[in-house]
């Protein structure tokens, strides 16, 4: 048996661990019992004991349906919305219940239907960090944490999820991971899951993912971190995504804009916030560095028109229901970086733009043209296209050419044990009905797989999932978007969690 350590780094000033070892068949848990061998020696009960030292670690925050709890001297109560909640206790959801637990350093736990949760361990000392300890234990179905101070100061080892495939350590991040047995979680898929909606792990915080690729590309965050992206990969606001020469890329946005760059551009994703529900509330801001971009819009400019842009260090687009094509060009009609003495143009296939430069604006509509030209001052307008990516290698294709893609992007199908679909096309080989698989998605953070026999480590980043069956004596495997299992579950798709607060 091969045996695996996960150790996870966050993407938002916290870092995150994952420990990974394998146990094939679940494990009985049973309360500690009094043994008459106790008594006769003077020995105080266990419950006894427990009554006047326990101390509350969390409670109870939501409930839907019917939730049991198990004390560690083995009494069985129903749970309410305020339970109390002590190391030992075993939290059950029965079958269309769901449940959130909030402990004292804040960290929140949101369990789907069908879930068994140990508190195994949980110290929490707020002027002692190194003191820090929380262990939990997932025995089978679903959850999703939120991660509060417990990891994230002090002893970095200090918290612990575990189950019957994991151990996993947090630094301070957003996951969900669930376990499924045989062809359990296909069965359960019909009652329990839906499409994915941008509420979903699939697309959380999400602002696009690439549609369409050749050639290397890079997504480089605010602290100018790389990462590779490849066809699924996630794209987040704040990002540059750069293009190789040779290449281009297709980024698919969440409401549905695509936007094309050529090899040799890079762009950032200057500011993206979308919401279905009000679309007229959401926002697009796309600065354009080097090269050209080639855009049509999607839900945010239909709705609010002002709330999309595209900018330069020479001027600013404003989009009104547009296909639009952006380039900084040198006087030979190479594409440059987008500042200095540069040849800007702005050309309209659909809609309108307002170009505004020096303090100047001008309108611009479909088919025309607009320019700066290199040391000239204005903007200047003129009727038809002047096709200036028509001579640039490797344009790419036209945006609203390309397939709105995102949803079907955002998550990765995966086998069940014994080849029955998931959601398709997979991970996991033939097996029996005993097999196990661990299914992960990362909100939030960055984990790195790496195994006991050594090897180079498995990054997996915020919007990417992993599947782990031990069965196939595989590794674990990176998934380019969240696991199916958990993109389409509803139960853990937005839990209720309360924003991050300071604890006690």
């Amino acid at each position: 048996m091969m045996n695996y350590s996960l150790r996870s780094l966050s993407a938002r000033a916290a870092r995150m661990v994952m420990y990974a070892s394998l146990l094939a068949a679940p494990m009985a848990l049973q309360a500690q019992n009094l043994k008459p061998a106790d008594v006769a020696g003077g020995k105080a009960a266990p419950e006894a004991a427990a009554s006047s030292e326990a101390k509350v670690v969390g409670t109870i925050k939501t409930i839907t349906g019917l939730v049991n709890l198990q004390t560690a001297q083995g009494k069985n109560k129903f749970a309410n919305v305020g339970t109390k909640l002590y190391v030992g206790d075993v939290i059950n959801t029965q079958a269309k219940s769901t449940t959130v637990l909030e402990f004292i350093d804040t960290t929140q736990v949101a369990l789907r239907p069908g879930t068994r949760f140990v508190v195994e361990n949980y110290e929490y000392q707020p002027e002692e960090p190194v003191a820090d300890k929380a262990e939990f234990k997932l025995v089978k179905g679903g959850l999703r944490t939120l991660t509060g101070l417990i990891g994230k100061r002090g002893n970095a080892d200090a918290f612990a999820m575990k189950s019957e495939t994991a151990t996993i350590g947090i630094r301070g991040t957003d996951f969900s991971m669930r376990l499924c047995k045989g062809k359990e979680c296909a069965q359960t898929a019909k009652g329990e899951t839906s499409s994915a909606t941008s509420n979903n792990a699939s697309s959380a915080d999400v602002a696009g993912r690439v549609s369409q690729s050749t050639g290397a590309m890079f997504a480089i965050n605010d602290k100018g971190q790389r990462r590779p992206l490849m066809k699924g990969s996630a794209v987040f606001a704040g990002e540059t995504v750069e293009v190789a020469e040779g290449g281009f890329a297709v980024l698919s946005m969440a409401d549905s804009t695509r936007l094309t760059l050529p090899g040799g551009s890079s762009m950032q994703v200057a500011a993206y916030s979308y919401a279905p529900a009000s679309p007229q509330t959401s926002v697009a801001s796309f600065k354009l560095l080097k090269g050209a971009v080639r855009a049509v819009t999607g839900a945010i400019g239909k709705a609010e028109p002002n709330n999309v842009k595209f900018f330069t260090e020479t001027a600013t687009v404003g989009i009104r229901g547009t296909a639009v094509d952006i380039s900084c060009t040198s006087t030979d009609g190479g594409l440059v970086q987008c500042s200095g003495s540069v040849n800007f143009t702005v050309e309209i296939r659909d809609g309108r733009v307002v170009v505004t430069s020096g303090g100047t604006t001008s309108l611009v509509n479909a088919g025309q043209t607009a320019s700066i030209v290199a040391g000239a001052v204005g903007i200047q307008v003129v009727n038809g296209l002047s096709n200036v990516l028509g001579n640039v290698p490797n344009a790419g294709p036209l945006p609203e050419n390309t397939p709105v893609n995102f949803e079907s992007l955002s998550t990765t199908p995966v086998q069940a044990p014994g080849g029955s679909s998931q959601g398709g096309g997979g991970s996991s080989g033939n097996g029996s009905e005993g097999d196990v698989q661990l299914f992960v998605a990362v909100n939030d953070g960055t984990i790195v797989v790496s195994t006991s026999e050594g090897g180079p480590p498995l990054p997996v980043n915020r919007g990417e999932g992993l599947v782990f069956a031990p069965q196939s004596n595989r590794p674990p495997q990176v998934l380019v978007a969240p696991p199916d299992v958990l993109a389409k579950d509803n139960t853990l798709a937005a839990p209720p969690f309360s924003a991050p607060q300071c604890a006690p």
